[in-house]
């Protein structure tokens, strides 16, 4: 066993190596000056995507320098209120492009590039594509201030290295940064997933991992699992590296049965439009009600991503007779650290198969809604219909074949009863078109107000658009769950934080802005009229407004104006005469 041990760990350390010899290693510096300790791995399981970077701490504060993490020119540079925030892309002579993300600021000359261009465009979001070789910069020189811009949970900065043709992202951390790493992952629940059929799911079981050496887990209680019939694992796991508690991702999985193997993941490299299969990676339904991301050691039918060297098919443990098989999961991160989990897997063959109990899982021959429940196959269009409601999918909005469930209540103060179609559990990988009847229209009442909202346990969740036409409400939306019309008729509100007529400016006026329910959509100030650029952090709901992008002054007295409005046209504006500073 301790040969087999060395074996697995030599394989697995020599995959690292292969994939780290496609990349240079001595090509790109740090992007800071400081030591690199991460907060957040490439391919990390987050929320609707896999992370497509690397977080590097910045000792918990904004201003740090970011340099150039090699000599190249920046071909677009990006400003937003959600994602990125405020970021730069940094192309390279070798093929790569580096990017920069959730910065406080640009550095003085882009800055005063992007500050004109906004001003041109009269936008505070743009996405600008500067000149070629207007901004040249050689490796180490700083081009921006690290900061806690757009989604950003804290002061750090993303950093991406990407395939300039493709535009690939490829794991950084393969290519030679010195990010220490000593400590193996950590292990966690295993899921034993139950099929019948075609594969269909039929339950699932948990058992608790304990610790038993160094990188070396078991399961509790007598280390055995029961099945019957064609079963799938899955298995929740985290890494940890030196100077740091985060949570961070892994790098590899690999599932052994009686010492073949099975399944891989490895998070090398994906494609954008990748990064949405995570839905269909992980126990989307275990996120949805336990806030827990487990990775599926198999593939559900309408998995597309690229990241498995080895696949294995849902169901895919199976044997003719009875047997006692050994069972070894491995994960590993980029350094080479390994944590294997084993135990021993007591199958016994199924005579024949169990039926699922519910719903028929059929199709139903007859045309026309089913309220109780509509077979949805994954690979096909479908257009589901009732009196009060219609559902547009496409081919691939879904991973796999289910019962759609269909049902409705009255709730009060609503335009339409509360659907429910299926659940928040059930991921969808597609947009799909959501229509519902509006029932009653109080007089007074626009109809271009009224929007789809969706709920959770009876309460407003979240605003999923809408546009209204000959009594029904239409959008467009990637959750299943409950829906209802509501009515937005109420102005974002606006409220001065740091400043007040008559009183000192800062260097940066801050305002927050709030909005009960289609959110915030545009928003503009103006200095005598004149619209200056301002930031919108939308975590923070606040406006930032920097006065040294302000136009020249003249007399004592001005007047700031800022005019916000909702996604559903309701606007807010309000003035203040200030003190010329």
């Amino acid at each position: 066993m301790r040969r087999y041990l060395v074996f697995i760990t030599l394989i697995f350390f020599g995959s690292i190596v292969q994939a780290q010899n496609k990349y240079p290693q001595d090509y790109f510096q740090s992007p800071l000056a400081i030591p690199l300790i991460s907060s957040g791995t490439f391919g990390e399981l987050r929320g609707n995507h896999f992370h497509s970077g690397l977080d590097i701490k910045t000792q918990g504060r904004i201003g740090q320098s970011v340099l150039a993490a090699a000599e190249g020119t920046i071909v677009r540079v990006k400003v937003s209120p959600y994602g990125f925030g405020r970021a730069l892309y940094l192309r390279h002579p070798n093929g790569f492009t580096t990017v920069y993300a959730h910065l406080h600021e640009f550095n003085p000359e882009i800055e005063a590039w992007v500050v004109s261009e906004m001003k041109r465009l009269k936008k505070n979001s743009v996405d600008l594509f500067p000149p070629a070789g207007k901004f040249n910069y050689a490796q180490g020189e700083t081009i921006a201030k690290a900061g806690n811009s757009g989604g950003s949970g804290g002061p750090h900065l993303h950093f991406e290295v990407r395939d300039t043709r493709t535009e690939k992202i490829i794991n950084p951390l393969l290519f030679g940064f010195d990010i220490a790493d000593t400590r193996a992952p950590e292990i966690g629940p295993l899921q034993v997933y139950y099929f019948q059929g075609q594969n269909q799911p039929l339950g699932q079981k948990e058992y608790r991992s304990i610790a038993i050496g160094k990188g070396k887990y078991g399961l509790a209680g007598s280390g055995v699992v029961e099945a019957k019939g064609p079963i799938s694992f899955g298995l929740y796991s985290i890494d940890k590296q030196d100077g740091a508690n985060n949570k961070n991702g892994v790098y590899g999985l690999r599932l052994f049965v009686g010492g073949d193997l099975e399944h891989e993941f490895k998070m090398e490299t994906f494609a954008f439009a990748e990064t949405r299969y995570i839905n269909a990676h992980i126990d989307y339904g275990l996120k949805a009600c336990c806030n827990r991301s487990s990775h599926r050691l198999y593939l559900e039918p309408g998995n597309a991503l690229s990241a498995y060297p080895r696949k294995a098919q849902a169901g895919h443990i199976r044997f003719a007779q009875d047997t006692v098989v050994p069972i070894r999961i491995e994960v590993l991160d980029v350094a080479g650290n390994v944590s294997t989990l084993e135990f021993e897997l007591h199958y016994t063959a199924a005579n024949e198969e169990v039926l699922l109990e519910g719903p028929n899982p059929e199709r139903p021959a007859e045309s026309g809604p089913v309220e109780e429940g509509v077979w949805i196959e994954h690979e096909k269009a479908d257009l589901i219909q009732g009196p009060n409601y219609e559902l547009g999918f496409k081919s691939g909005t879904f991973y796999r074949d289910f019962v759609l469930e269909i049902s409705s209540t009255d709730i009060p103060k609503t335009f339409s009863p509360l659907f429910q179609f299926s659940s928040l559990s059930v991921p969808v990988h597609r947009y799909y078109d959501l229509s519902l009847r509006v029932q009653h229209l109080p007089k007074g009442v626009n109809p271009q107000k009224l929007f789809i909202a969706s709920y959770k346990e009876g309460k407003y969740v979240d605003y999923e658009g809408g546009t209204y036409k000959d009594g029904w409400v239409k959008c467009r939306t990637r959750q299943l769950g409950a829906f209802t019309i509501l009515a937005d008729t109420t102005s974002p509100s606006i409220k001065a934080i740091n400043f007040k007529p008559g009183g000192n400016l800062p260097e940066t006026l801050s305002l927050r802005v709030s909005d009960t329910w289609s959110g915030v959509d545009d928003y503009s100030a103006f200095v005598n009229d004149e619209w200056i650029p301002v930031y919108y952090d939308a975590k923070t709901s606040r406006i930032l407004i920097k006065t040294k992008h302000w136009p020249e002054l003249e007399g004592s007295k001005f007047v700031l104006k800022l005019v916000v409005k909702d996604a559903k046209g309701n606007v807010r504006t309000k003035k203040w005469e200030l003190l010329n500073p």
